[in-house]
């Protein structure tokens, strides 16, 4: 079955993965070549120039020539455009689904019904969508809703 996940759906341009891969470099206080951002994201050299100029035209990139290499850095501008991106590739690889389905496990556990029967089915499908996702978000706030339900449990029992 073709699956494509949110992010691709959204960000599938290439010229993304080039924005990001620079403000990774900026972040770790990296220098970065268009050769080296090519191996990186995938692409030909050919087309990570022409996407370069384009940034560079657009005031979204600087370059400079040190030595025999081109270094590429955001502009301002650029850096908020990659920040924002970088904000919204991180929502779209977060799992939405598991995400609604701990929003309506955590109301059915929150509606003050504090009994051994509401609580144990809940806790099983909490112990479900934890097993289900790899989303560290659901996975932590599962395992707080899991906690607080257990002790329910124990003071009840």
């Amino acid at each position: 079955m073709w699956e494509l996940s949110l992010a691709k759906l959204f960000l599938h341009e290439r010229t993304v993965d080039i924005l990001l891969r620079i403000l990774e470099a900026e972040d770790a206080n990296e220098k970065i070549y268009p050769l080296q951002i090519s191996t990186d994201v995938g692409s030909p050299y050919s087309y990570i120039s022409k996407v370069l100029g384009e940034f560079e035209r657009n005031s979204i990139v600087e370059s400079k020539v040190e030595g025999r290499m081109r270094v590429i850095t955001l502009t301002t501008y650029g850096r908020k455009i990659a920040e924002m991106l970088r904000d919204l590739r991180n929502e779209l690889d977060k799992d939405l689904n598991a995400r609604r389905r701990l929003d309506i496990l955590k109301s059915l556990a929150g509606n003050g019904r504090k009994e051994m029967k509401v609580c144990l089915p809940i806790l099983a499908e909490l112990e479900i969508l934890k097993k289900s996702t790899d989303d560290e978000g659901v996975v932590v706030e599962t395992e707080k809703i899991m906690r607080e339900l257990r002790k329910i449990i124990e003071e009840v029992a």
